[in-house]
């Protein structure tokens, strides 16, 4: 019985704490949005309710909605303390946003300044920030400016407030700016990381600025004749695209093409710019153009390390077959067809990267040269081959020597030495001297002396050749012909490289 006593006393306090955790969690969801009120009336004179507990929360009266605190106040130091009384200047004040709001009340942007009058003149300065990516192949490079163009609007007159209003983009739409393009544009629209880079200012005597910034990808009429050493004029047209010189005048300002010191090109150097006028007449009218020209030099260093010096060793590589003995046919065979392939490979790889044009440049005279020393060393070889691998004479056959006409040529001259050989007259005539002397033979028929009276000896025939000594001689032909061309190779290609260079040279502007 003690035991059992002693376990309902725990748990008759469990039960207690589980019920006093509910409470709590009842209280804190809102089931008992107010506190408990303790009453203790024995405590108290007259009955009424003791004052509230220090933990306890008291309801708010019927009659007041609840509320809630605001925000904490910020404190500030006294320095910082604003002048409430400054509001009520500043409004009277004449500001930018007063003065342009006023403007615009009777201005109209679609129509141009001193509409009907005389036209007008933007004067117009170029800014080049980077200039780059020069392409042969498709002929159009990159760049990247700064237009300003300046005119008067006499409607944006400002003499109240003598200081210059600044537009942003968002409001350049509400201000009357001219239309100008770029003629020679292949493409646009490339984006930018800072976003709409436009500006515009009015200035008090109505004077209008507007820059903005420009990334496009122009074409360039490109001439390679004088490739690798050539000079090339990028250009880039600007012009108004509705309004002709009635209307509108483009006009380089002072100062007018301006070139960024660090603009570096791989391939070209950066000679200098000009800048000129190019107005276009059309049907409608004339409309005013401004033309702004770069004038590229070409790089040689480029093409001598990848063209000329391996052409010129590819070339000198050739010859070395003039030094193989001419019984050695394989190795001479194959270290020509070697160079000969070799060069015409560098050759067409050089005018992959061009565009596909007919006329001839510097490159492929030089190139075409250097493949002819390389073909006509390897026509050398075969020629020495035949000759000395001969055993006998040449000989045409005989279809050849009808069609040609010299059959009949052989037999006269044959006829003629061996007549003369037997002293008698040729069949077609003798020489004057023997026509003097006619009758003056020996009974034998042999030609007389008429200064010694002696008969004339007759001419021995050449002794034939074996085929040991045919061989032979055409062998030492062969080797003569290699140690010609040891010489004759080398010192025309020489006189060319003199010649090429010296010519060439004097026309390029680097």
């Amino acid at each position: 019985m003690a035991m059992s006593k002693h376990m309902l006393v725990k748990i008759s306090l469990l039960v207690c704490a589980v019920l006093s955790q509910y409470g709590m969690v009842l209280e804190a969801m809102g089931v008992f949005p107010y506190g408990r009120y303790t009453r203790d009336v024995s405590h108290t004179a007259n009955g009424a309710l003791p004052p509230p507990a220090v933990n306890s929360v008291r309801p708010p009266p019927e009659d007041q909605p609840e509320t809630f605190p605001g925000p904490r106040e910020i404190p500030r130091d006294k320095e910082d303390d604003f002048d409430n009384s400054t509001i009520d200047t500043v409004d009277d004040k004449v500001t930018p946003t007063k003065v342009f709001v006023s403007m615009l009340k009777k201005y109209d942007e679609r129509v141009r300044p001193d509409f009907k009058g005389s036209p007008v003149k933007i004067f117009c300065r170029l800014v080049v920030n980077n200039l780059g990516s020069v392409k042969a192949a498709s002929m159009d490079y990159i760049v990247t400016v700064f237009m300003r163009q300046r005119w008067i609007d006499s409607r944006l007159q400002h003499y109240d407030y003598n200081d210059t209003i600044i537009l942003s983009s968002r409001n350049l739409d509400r201000v009357w700016l001219p239309d100008i393009f770029f003629v020679n544009e292949k493409a646009a629209g490339f984006i930018s990381t800072t976003g709409n880079n436009k500006m515009l200012r009015i200035y008090p005597n109505g004077e209008v600025l507007y820059s903005e910034k420009y990334t496009m990808l122009l074409k360039c009429r490109m001439n390679f004749e004088m490739f690798p050493m050539d000079t090339q004029v990028c250009t880039l047209q600007t012009e108004s695209y509705s309004h002709t010189d009635k209307d509108l005048l483009l006009i380089w300002d002072e100062n007018p093409v301006v070139l960024s010191g660090d603009i570096e090109l791989p391939e070209y150097i950066l000679r200098g710019k000009r800048y000129t006028t190019c107005d276009n007449d059309r049907d409608i009218g004339t409309f005013t153009c401004l033309e702004a020209q770069f004038k590229l030099v070409r790089r040689l260093g480029f093409y001598l390390l990848s063209s000329y010096i391996p052409s010129i060793m590819i070339t000198v590589l050739s010859w070395l077959t003039f030094w193989i003995s001419p019984e050695i046919a394989p190795a001479r065979v194959a270290l020509g067809i070697t160079t000969v392939l070799t060069s015409t490979a560098l050759f067409g790889v050089n005018r992959q990267t061009m565009p596909r044009f007919s006329y001839i440049r510097a490159m492929d005279i030089w190139m075409m040269v250097c493949i002819s020393f390389v073909f006509g060393a390897l026509v050398e070889f075969i020629a020495v081959h035949f000759i000395f691998k001969r055993h006998k004479k040449f000989g045409f056959p005989k279809k050849v020597r009808n069609l040609v006409g010299l059959n009949k040529h052989w037999k006269f001259k044959y006829r003629k030495q061996v007549s003369r050989a037997r002293g008698e007259s040729p069949p077609f005539g003798g020489s004057q001297r023997e026509l003097l002397a006619g009758g003056n033979t020996s009974q034998d028929n042999t030609p007389l002396d008429l200064e010694q009276g002696t008969p004339k000896k007759k001419r021995r025939r050449p002794r034939r050749r074996t085929a040991a000594e045919v061989t032979l001689l055409y062998q030492t032909r062969a080797r003569r012909i290699d140690l010609v061309s040891r010489v004759v190779f080398p010192t025309t290609f020489t006189f060319f490289n003199i010649a090429y260079w010296t010519v060439y040279l004097s026309w390029y502007e680097a």
